[in-house]
C-alpha cells in the first residue's frame, strides 16, 4: 500500500494493520517456509508496509506536538504583554518566544501539508 493511500486511513486502522503484519513476520519466521525467496521477500513487504504505516503514525503525532506547542508559545507572548512594554529582560524573552513560534509554526505547515497529501 502506498503512503498517500496510509494518510487517509484513520489510527485505528493503521495501528490494526501494524499489529496484524508483525504478528505475520513474526510468524512466518519460524517456518521453514520462510527460507524460500518468495517467502523472505513477503517478509520484506510486510516490514516496509509497518515502515511506511509507523512513518505516518510518526508524522501525525508530532503535527500535535507541535499544534500544542504552537498554542503554548502564543498564551506565554500574550502574557508579556506589548513588545513595546516591559523591561528589557522582558523583551529579550518575547523575542526568543517569537522566533521559536516561528519555527514551530513552519513546522506545522509543513506536516500539515505532509498530512494532507
Amino acid at each position: 500500500m502506498s503512503i498517500d493511500a496510509l494518510r487517509g486511513q484513520p489510527e485505528k486502522e493503521l495501528v490494526g494493520r501494524v499489529n496484524q503484519l508483525a504478528q505475520e513476520n513474526f510468524k512466518a519466521r519460524f517456518t521453514t517456509e520462510a527460507m524460500t525467496s518468495q517467502r523472505g521477500a513477503e517478509m520484506l513487504k510486510r516490514r516496509r508496509e509497518i515502515a511506511r504505516i509507523k512513518t505516518v503514525l510518526s508524522g501525525r503525532q508530532k503535527l500535535e506536538q507541535a499544534k500544542a506547542e504552537e498554542k503554548k508559545l502564543s498564551e506565554a507572548i500574550k502574557k508579556l504583554g506589548a513588545p513595546h512594554e516591559g523591561d528589557t529582560r522582558q523583551k529579550n524573552a518575547r523575542r526568543n518566544l517569537q522566533n521559536r513560534l516561528a519555527q514551530v509554526q513552519r513546522t506545522v505547515r509543513e506536516l500539515g501539508a505532509l498530512a494532507e497529501k
